[in-house]
């Protein structure tokens, strides 16, 4: 009985060690990682970021609407004179925006959950892409 006692204090004596140089290794290299952020911080010019404006903005249906509806209406705004790509559960759509940097298309919806997606191609071929749901149900609750 008193070997197992004796191995059992000096296994637990053992493994406590490695856990308390395991927790102080972290710490050490936690606390050297801090002072080279600080001192990275300190000689390192920090760059200003630009705000850029979306382009590209869904006006209409609202996100996460829900229609009875099988036919809608999106409409939107865009740069002038671009591409826009319209891509539904049903539909795939390009159309030019207006002079005025308008769109509008009409969609055709799935019983369900409908994701668009509608991307901008701009004249430079760069893209900006965003999506809506629309939940289409073939009754609503008064």
């Amino acid at each position: 009985m008193r070997k197992e006692v004796l191995l059992a204090v000096i296994f637990g004596v053992i493994l406590g060690g490695v856990i308390l140089y395991g927790i102080n290794l972290a710490n050490e290299s936690a606390t050297d990682l801090s002072n080279e952020d600080k001192t990275s911080a300190a000689t390192t010019p920090v760059a200003t970021p630009t705000l850029t404006q979306k382009s590209l903005s869904i006006v209409s249906p609202q996100n996460h609407s829900v229609t009875s509806d099988k036919l809608i209406t999106l409409t939107g705004r865009a740069t002038p004179a671009s591409n826009i790509a319209i891509i539904s559960e049903i539909d795939d759509l390009i159309i030019e925006t207006s002079p005025a940097g308008t769109f509008s298309a009409q969609i055709n919806l799935i019983s369900g959950e409908n994701t668009i997606a509608v991307t901008e191609v701009k004249n430079d071929n760069t893209t900006i892409t965003e999506s809506i749901t629309i939940i289409q149900t073939p009754n609503l609750p008064e």
